[in-house]
């Protein structure tokens, strides 16, 4: 019994969650993306309206990640994605990883990117 037990345990640990190792640079992420509003958290819903600024993102080919606000560079980091799929390998999601800061889930459905994670959710408007 324990070594039923045991064959499980190492069964579900590396099959528990499958993770695509290649890098995606995905094409549709690349360009500028111009912040629309952030939701999430104790703040409720933000926009560049209620922060007096704008604010956006430049995704690069050569992995780099730009962050302005009103036209000002704030940050510059690396970033890579992955592609993590559920157990079943029916689901999956796009994951933008940075060197500078952790990661953030991301979706993109026409000319809007979704950045989010447990706790807010922001959508950016692609600018070219």
């Amino acid at each position: 019994m324990k070594k039923i037990l045991f064959f499980l345990i190492i069964f579900i640990f590396f099959n528990g969650c499958k993770k695509d190792n290649s890098l995606n640079y995905s094409s549709s992420l690349i360009g500028e993306w111009s912040w629309l509003r952030t939701c999430g958290g104790f703040v409720g819903c933000i926009g560049p309206e209620d922060e007096h600024s704008t604010n956006s993102i430049v995704f690069t080919t050569d992995s780099i990640c730009n962050c302005y606000q009103n036209d000002t560079l704030r940050s510059s980091t690396r970033f890579h994605t992955h592609k993590l799929f559920s157990i079943d390998g029916k689901d999956s999601v796009n994951v933008i990883i940075y060197d500078s800061d952790g990661s953030l889930n991301f979706s993109i459905t026409h000319d809007t990117l979704g950045l989010y994670n447990s706790i807010f959710s922001s959508i950016y408007k692609r600018i070219n």
